[in-house]
Parts: C-alpha cells; sequence; structure tokens
C-alpha cells in the first residue's frame, strides 16, 4: 500500500529561470526526506520549465504540472489538488528553505497536534540577512488569538509561507481569491480561511523560510492600487471572517488595517467614496498614533506620496521591505 509523504511541497513556475534552480536544489538539501515537490509551471515564457522538467527526470519525489498562464492562485490551486502529503506548504520559485526547514515544522506539528504552523523567516537583500520571528521560542495558540495577530499590522510573517494539514485545503475555490483581479495581497485571506478551520495553531521563531527581496516586486517599486482594488481585498478578507461569525468582534482592528492599505497603497483616495467617508469619520480617540496619522493623510494624496515615499525609502534602507 503507497504511502503518504509527510510534506507537499508546492512551487508556481512563472519567469524565473534565474531562480528556480536554487529553490530546487534547496528541496533536495532537506534533512527530512519524505515529501513531495510539485512543480507547477503556469506557462512560464522563459527556461524555468525546463528546468523543473529535469529535476523531475533526477527525483522521484519531484513532478511538474504544465498548465497555460492562469495567475498565482490558480497555479497553487493546480498544485494543492495533486498534493497527498499530511502537511502542505507553499514555496515561491525564488526563495528556498533552510536545509533543517521540512524537518523542524513537521517535527513541531506532530508533537502538539497542530493543524497551521507559521515559522520565523530570513530576509536576504544582496549579502545582507534580516531574520525575523513572529515571537520568541514557540507557542500554540487559537484561531482567534491569530487572526488579532494577523490584522495587527506590526505582527511578522509571511503570509503564503504556512505550513498546514491536508485537511484544510479543500473547497479551493473558496479559500483562494478569484484570478481576475491581482490584488494587493492573495496570501493574507488564504491565511484567514486556513486559520479559521484550524484548532491549534503553532508559531515558532526557528528561520526556515528564506525570503529573496526582489527589487521588482510591487512593494519594492513602490506601486500603488487603485482604491476599488483594495476594497475587493477587503471584500475577499471580511467573508471568511463573516462565515465565522467574527465580522463584528474584529470589525476596529479591521478599521485600522484599512487605513493601513489606504494610506500606503491607494494611489489616488476618493474621500466622497463612502467606504472611505466611513474610515475618515473614526473618532480619533480610538485610534493608535500611527493610523490617526494615515487617516489624517486620506485628504491629501500628495501630501500622502511624499511621506510614503520616504517611509518606503527608509525601510528599504534598514531591510525591512
Amino acid at each position: 500500500m503507497e504511502t503518504r509523504p509527510k510534506v507537499s511541497v508546492i512551487v508556481p513556475i512563472y519567469r524565473t529561470e534565474a531562480t528556480v534552480q536554487r529553490t530546487i536544489d534547496s528541496l533536495r538539501a532537506q534533512s527530512l526526506q519524505d515529501f513531495e515537490a510539485i512543480l507547477v509551471d503556469d506557462g512560464t515564457p522563459d527556461g524555468a520549465g525546463a528546468i523543473a522538467d529535469a529535476a523531475a527526470a533526477a527525483d522521484p519525489r519531484f513532478r511538474v504540472i504544465h498548465q497555460e498562464n492562469r495567475g498565482l492562485a490558480e497555479a497553487r490551486k493546480s498544485g494543492q489538488r495533486v498534493a497527498t502529503g499530511v502537511y502542505h506548504m507553499h514555496l515561491d520559485s525564488d526563495d528556498t528553505l533552510a536545509p533543517d526547514g521540512l524537518r523542524v515544522m513537521y517535527d513541531f506539528a506532530i508533537t502538539e497536534d497542530l493543524d497551521v504552523v507559521y515559522p520565523g523567516f530570513t530576509r536576504i537583500i544582496g549579502d545582507k540577512r534580516f531574520e525575523i520571528a513572529p515571537r520568541e521560542g514557540r507557542s500554540v495558540i487559537k484561531p482567534r488569538e491569530m487572526i488579532d495577530l494577523m490584522l495587527d499590522q506590526e505582527f511578522r510573517y509571511i503570509a503564503g509561507m504556512c505550513f498546514a494539514k491536508h485537511e484544510l485545503w479543500h473547497d479551493l475555490d473558496d479559500i483562494f481569491p478569484s484570478s481576475e483581479v491581482r490584488l494587493p495581497s492573495e496570501d493574507i485571506p488564504v491565511n484567514f480561511h486556513l486559520v479559521l478551520r484550524s484548532q491549534r495553531l503553532g508559531l515558532m521563531e526557528e528561520k526556515v523560510y528564506e525570503y529573496y527581496y526582489n527589487p521588482q516586486s510591487l512593494s519594492s517599486t513602490g506601486a500603488f492600487y487603485t482604491q476599488e482594488l483594495i476594497h475587493r481585498f477587503f471584500d475577499e478578507l471580511e467573508r471568511p471572517l463573516r462565515q465565522a461569525g467574527l465580522l463584528d468582534e474584529v470589525s476596529h482592528a479591521l478599521d485600522e488595517m484599512k487605513l493601513h492599505y489606504v494610506g500606503f497603497y491607494a494611489r489616488e483616495v476618493d474621500t466622497n467614496d463612502p467606504w472611505v467617508a466611513r474610515l475618515r469619520a473614526i473618532p480619533k480617540s480610538e485610534l493608535r498614533p500611527k493610523y490617526k496619522v494615515l487617516q489624517a493623510l486620506l485628504c491629501n494624496n500628495t501630501l500622502r506620496h511624499t511621506l510614503i515615499g520616504a517611509n518606503r525609502w527608509l525601510k528599504r534602507l534598514l531591510g525591512r521591505l
């Protein structure tokens, strides 16, 4: 009888010919050998798909799905549909895992009977490495506490790297936002769905995910989104909270998160939009200092862009983006 691998790693591939071999090599170097790697060639026009084919030919733990370009969400869903591991995780094809990454996450998950694990990570910018963890040590928390942490804009984790039980990944069309629109973040709504399907979640300080800073990414180049797109992002975020009956409980934290996204990422703010008007009407006494400033900036796009640009420059300088 064929046994399931301990871990399935889904790697979406698109225009990463220069980096995907590095990602594959990091998987081959894992101290936990019992895994499957599903490489999803999402119609990449470069040689990354051929590199994936070579990896599968050389190692039976690797397999490749070739499909027409349908976007990141659909590539991840394609990998999820065939994944059989006890736990699943997603690894971007320009990132890597530390050699003990799969082992320490799997051992922690099995020992504590966890549904989801969020580890620490290392942000790599050139020859500099910045180690970041969700909190010190290890801890086991409940979904409600995790939702509060995720709504807090100071919580440090990479939303796409969660290590989650196979059983949580059902009804993929409900978990993943529509691929028709590129939202400011796809990973955050996905993680809200996973957390709210869980019972026990683990946070660990071990830095197992290696995130390579991409100077061409949207956050790095200072890209802004339309107000409508940010509104749609929060529609997706609110959906699992509404399904779980938590929307009213977390409304204040969600409002501060909305101020963060509109303030930092909106190209132009239309103050006549009822959605924005409600954010502007929140009493300042109810907001933390950062959000008071963002609220005040909503009516001055020029000043907001200048200050946000300076903030992004400083974060790049400090290696925090």
